[in-house]
């Protein structure tokens, strides 16, 4: 009963965790223009010289720098390859914690199931293609103010490369275990949504 307890307990924080993320998500937006004017204004006094890919690479210049096309493609991108995740822990999380009758639990279940078979071949292959997109977001763009992307890359790749293995059985039948159960570690995922979006919150 106590594992169950914490079990539910880690569900209900990663839920609220993902509305969080949402709503945090749509100041940057907000804060755009801001930005905008601020570099703007800066630009026309401070130093040029290492703004382009290789103030990306090098990490030159005064001011952080998004690319932002690149930044899109990558978001979109990874929303697309967890949809079948997130819908998953969604419905888990109903079947839960909303009192449902027997049948509705029965179609919860089976639509999560279909839902699987059909979304979760995107999954796999979108995620290594979303992880190749991020390291050129990342070599395009300069973040002076955090590490935080950059740590939040190292992890998305770690994950990537636990899926790999998973997919195509790249270790020992008894190791394999082990690795799923770190690649659908819902605190790991926690954590690596948090670097990014704080890391990106951070730029100035």
């Amino acid at each position: 009963m106590k594992g169950k307890n914490s079990k539910s307990r880690l569900m209900m924080l990663f839920m609220c965790f993902l509305v969080l993320t949402a709503f945090l998500s749509a100041i940057p937006a907000s804060m755009a223009d801001d930005h905008k004017r601020g570099r703007k204004h800066s630009d026309k006094h401070g130093d040029r010289g290492g703004d382009g890919i290789l103030g990306g690479f090098s990490g030159r210049g005064e001011h952080d720098k998004g690319n932002e096309t690149t930044g899109q493609i990558v978001a979109w991108s990874l929303a697309a390859a967890n949809l079948s995740v997130a819908l998953s822990i969604l419905l888990k999380g109903v079947r839960k914690f909303v009192p449902l009758r027997p049948k509705a639990q029965r179609r919860l279940s089976k639509f999560n199931n279909t839902q699987k078979s059909y979304l979760m071949r995107f999954h796999y292959v979108l995620n290594p293609v979303t992880l190749l997109l991020a390291i050129l977001h990342w070599t395009l763009s300069r973040c002076n103010s955090t590490a935080l992307p950059e740590w939040g890359l190292l992890t998305m790749g770690g994950f990537v490369a636990l899926g790999v293995v998973l997919k195509f059985k790249l270790c020992p039948k008894e190791l394999l275990k082990n690795v799923h159960k770190v690649h659908t570690q819902p605190v790991l995922f926690l954590i690596l949504i948090s670097m990014l979006v704080i890391g990106h919150l951070s730029m100035d």
